[in-house]
């Protein structure tokens, strides 16, 4: 009876434990040959934390953001508003740096066209028509099952995606506060125009409706292949709330210190 009811137990904690299990994720991403990069993904409790060539941490019920340089030990942090003036600001000192460098002739040149620059974003480009096939191809990615999709833009393959309906991230992650951080967080009518903005698109590759992307591979405009992002682990564990936090003997970096740190990058 008593070993009965310490496997019942066991059982019952076990479930407890996956309930509240996050997701860690390791993808490889390829742009050619030689370049290669790698990024791990936590997922629990609307925190996510990608960490590659540099750390960042979203805390959605905190509404922050973390940029986290681990080789200097430094750390940026704020609220999606606050990141997207500072990156603004970031812009502005770079380019006031690279005039200030340049021969006048040069630095002439570069002013007409950064106005040139400027009018093109302010005219948003016609909408693409965007496509989104369910093949009857499947693949084997990381031990599951990918469904092939394919993403038609104008009539032209622009994307291949394998989406696996068992794994789904977003089940921890509140899709509608994400959504509002990235669109608060990026500039004004970035993608506007873009296939990536289209809701045909953001259903399947940005918010993962359909579940997680496995692998990606993208293609230029002549039909070439361009970059290939694949996941190569998946593990679904209860992560510690310390993954999410900056370690404390970081410095916090005020927003000049960031900016300049950036700049010499």
């Amino acid at each position: 009876m008593k070993k009965k009811k310490l496997f019942l137990a066991f059982i019952t904690l076990f479930l407890i434990s996956q309930a509240f299990a996050g997701w860690v994720i390791e993808e490889m991403s390829s742009y050619g040959e030689e370049q290669k990069t790698t990024e791990i993904n936590y997922v629990q409790q609307n925190k996510v934390k990608s960490v590659g060539s540099r750390t960042t941490i979203i805390n959605l019920e905190k509404g922050i953001f973390y940029f986290i340089v681990s080789e200097r030990e430094t750390y940026w942090s704020g609220t999606p508003i606050e990141f997207r003036k500072l990156m603004e600001e970031g812009k502005k000192m770079m380019e006031e740096h690279q005039l200030k460098n340049m021969p006048p002739e040069q630095r002439e040149a570069y002013k007409q066209y950064m106005k040139t620059r400027e009018e093109e974003v302010k005219t948003v480009p016609p909408k693409q028509k965007v496509e989104v096939k369910k093949t009857s191809g499947k693949a084997k990615i990381a031990g599951y099952s990918g469904q092939k999709y394919e993403i038609w833009v104008d009539g032209k393959l622009k994307e291949e995606l394998w989406v696996c309906a068992d794994i789904m991230p977003q089940d921890e992650i509140d899709i509608n506060k994400l959504e509002q951080f990235f669109e608060t967080m990026n500039e004004p009518n970035k993608d506007e125009g873009s296939y990536k903005s289209s809701p045909e698109y953001e259903k399947i590759a940005t918010y993962m409706e359909k579940g997680y992307k496995l692998k990606k591979i993208t293609y230029d405009e002549h039909g070439m292949e361009k970059s290939v992002s694949e996941t190569v682990k998946i593990e679904k564990k209860n992560i510690a709330d310390s993954e999410f936090k900056v370690p404390k003997n970081y410095k916090k970096l005020n927003d000049e210190e960031f900016i300049r740190g950036m700049m010499k990058q």
